[in-house]
């Protein structure tokens, strides 16, 4: 049977094309979705995570907004603010409100170097240990 060069070059990228689309390399299915449900501030309730928080475990955790989310009190010490980095979201649910001075979300303890904080409608924000005591408010 004769092949023009064309027909072949169509068969040639639709079977790359098609290739592309089946992954065989063993990778998990993407899975970037959020994973927890979004959490408001409960009165009367501050959720801090526990004294000793396990690695890669989600805490409930309320960050005080008003003097800004620079330093935090995680795990019996304290974290500064590192990096904020947008990504995969981790929360899903409505943004938390403008006019609260507490946010609601997770801690996540994911070296014992580094730690996550995520909310829903806000980018990762990544805490490393300080020996430092934070400044008062102004």
């Amino acid at each position: 049977m004769k092949v023009s060069r064309q027909t072949a070059a169509l068969f040639l990228c639709a079977g790359l094309l098609l290739s592309a689309c089946s992954s065989s390399s063993g990778e998990r299915p993407d899975s970037t979705g959020p994973t927890l449900p979004a959490r408001t501030v409960a009165e009367g309730k501050w959720q801090q995570g526990p004294p000793k928080p396990k690695l890669h475990k989600p805490y409930p955790y309320d960050i005080y907004t008003h003097c800004g989310v620079k330093w935090l009190r995680f795990g019996g010490r304290w974290w500064v603010l590192d990096t904020v980095f947008p990504g995969t979201a981790q929360v899903k649910g409505e943004p938390p409100s403008q006019y609260s001075q507490r946010l609601a979300g997770y801690m996540t303890l994911i070296d014992a170097n580094t730690a996550d904080f995520d909310a829903a409608g806000m980018p990762t924000m990544q805490f490393v240990p300080t020996g430092k005591t934070p400044p008062a408010c102004a």
